[in-house]
């Protein structure tokens, strides 16, 4: 059974291996996250019962967070992490995933490959890189503000064309170190979703204008009416 916990700020967490093995899901707002499963191989620092999974909203913002220890060090060690969800929006069409890492690395690489599959759209894929592998694609400024420290927190973007309902997400997380010491690290990986409203509920929110406009015109006319008779 998921323990899911709702916060002050908007929140429901749940812990990977409980998600994954009871078919859990995470509900909030219109978003549900769901079919988690996970696959990793050599992390010498991974424990899915402690790995914390979080849907959480500021304002119109949805977010997905992975926390925990995700870790890799030693010499010339090499190791997988793949994560994967399902995203299902109720009240619109996904349209961008934004991701966001945050850790570290020395004598080491990362590197992050991320997919979005629909039945309506061609598949999405981007790609980031930490450590001796640079990604020119990254931007350095995050959607939603600025990034303060660009060297500890990656990110990219997901552009789904046309948006969808439904994407099926895929996270391939690559992990390497090259000398002594080295080490790779991740103790968060945030995603953020943007996406466009159904037209049925713009038609609506248009429709529910019509009455407003329609009485202003009514007192305009009076208005109107009134001056000509002066």
């Amino acid at each position: 059974m998921v323990a899911m916990i709702q916060t002050a700020q908007a929140s429901f967490t749940g812990y990977l291996y409980d998600l994954a093995t009871g078919h859990g899901s995470l509900n909030i707002g219109d978003k549900t996250f769901s079919d988690f499963s996970y696959l990793q191989s050599g992390l010498n620092g991974f424990d899915a019962h402690s790995i914390t999974v979080t849907a959480s909203h500021v304002g119109q913002m949805y977010f997905l967070t992975f926390a925990g220890n995700m870790q890799l060090s030693g010499y010339g060690r090499t190791a997988d992490l793949l994560l994967n969800y399902t995203v299902t929006a109720s009240a619109g069409q996904i349209t961008r995933i934004g991701q966001v890492y945050t850790g570290g690395a020395a004598n080491a690489n990362l590197l992050i490959n991320e997919t979005a599959t629909s039945s309506g759209a061609p598949t999405a894929s981007s790609q980031l890189s930490r450590g001796y592998v640079n990604d020119p694609s990254d931007p350095n400024v995050y959607p939603y503000g600025p990034i303060t420290q660009i060297d500890i927190n990656e990110l990219d973007l997901l552009t789904i064309t046309p948006g969808q309902p439904v994407l099926h997400v895929t996270k391939d997380i690559a992990f390497a170190t090259e000398s002594q010491g080295g080490f790779v690290s991740l103790s968060q990986v945030q995603q953020s979703f943007q996406q466009v409203p159904e037209p049925t509920t713009m038609i609506a929110g248009a429709l529910l204008l019509l009455p407003f406009g329609a009485s202003t015109l009514r007192m305009l006319r009076r208005r109107t009416a009134g001056a000509l008779i002066k």
